[in-house]
């Protein structure tokens, strides 16, 4: 699946909802009913977990060890950029 991560998203759910990819024939005010779903998802989960902090310092640590900042406090950021950039693609 190609596109932006929110389409990505919206489709999914309704595949979710339908059992099967639909999206092509549902109507504009479906789709963009969907699209607001998605963005509602991803802001829910613009604050990443203290374990997805971690997880992203382990893996900044494992690219560089000499890296001796805050680790997890940059991976947090990261995310927050990354899901911040998902929710204004278009």
């Amino acid at each position: 699946m190609t596109g932006p991560i929110l389409e990505r998203a919206a489709r999914a759910l309704a595949q979710s909802a339908s059992g099967h990819d639909d999206w092509d024939t549902l109507d504009r005010v479906r789709q963009e009913q969907l699209l607001r779903d998605a963005r509602s998802v991803f802001h829910a989960i613009q604050e990443p977990t203290d374990a997805m902090a971690v997880a992203g310092g382990e893996v900044i640590r494992g690219v560089d060890a000499s890296v001796t900042s805050d680790c997890d406090g940059h991976a947090a950021s990261t995310w927050r950029f990354m899901v911040a950039a998902a929710m204004s693609e278009r």
